[in-house]
């Protein structure tokens, strides 16, 4: 069969498709065409705009907050940023006053932990203690979930290093929790 003739066949039985098709690649044509030629100039003008708009801005907020321009200021706020975070980690006398905040938080989601293991460690520059936790609750999923959500909004360092659950047969879910935490020394290194 010839070309023309199973042109001429396909436009006869599919007439209708064929003009909408038609259409609609006319249509799609001039999108394309409005969108190439009235936005998307606009757009690269408008992002052009933003990218210097935010640069203003980010030259604004370092000359607000006195970000330094040198490495030597840029260090000595870095040093004196950390000098603030190390005397924000507590005592490790302050670990009987952590277990307390623990157990007093499981209470208040209707928890009781009974036991906590521990293990204090130095970390590697030996300028803190680090202190792993490992306890187990069990009860309902709400009430776990109202633990965790206070362990995460505690004003203290806490990691949450592992999550375990365990369902029971009772409907209620056991919990497996491991937590790591700082503390400083007897005599920090970098106070006076």
């Amino acid at each position: 069969m010839p070309v023309r003739q199973l042109l001429l066949h396909l436009w006869q039985a599919h007439k209708t498709m064929l003009v909408l098709l038609g259409m609609l690649l006319l249509a799609n044509l001039g999108l394309y065409l409005a969108l190439e030629r009235l936005l998307v100039p606009e757009l690269s003008e408008l992002e052009s705009q933003y990218i210097r708009r935010q640069a203003e801005v980010r030259q604004l907020l370092r000359h607000q907050t006195g970000q330094a321009e040198s490495p030597q200021q840029q260090y000595l706020l870095a040093s004196q940023d950390l000098d603030t975070f190390y005397r924000s980690i507590p005592r490790y006398t302050a670990f009987t006053a952590l277990v307390d905040e623990l157990v007093t938080l499981s209470g208040r989601a209707g928890l009781e932990i009974t036991q906590i293991n521990y293990q204090p460690e130095r970390d590697r520059q030996g300028e803190l203690l680090r202190y792993d936790l490992a306890f187990n609750v069990s009860g309902r999923y709400e009430q776990l979930k109202k633990f965790i959500h206070a362990l995460e909004q505690s004003g203290r360092l806490l990691v949450i290093r592992s999550i375990g659950l365990q369902g029971s047969d009772e409907g209620s879910v056991n919990l497996r929790l491991s937590l790591e935490t700082y503390f400083r020394p007897e005599a920090p290194p970098h106070e006076p």
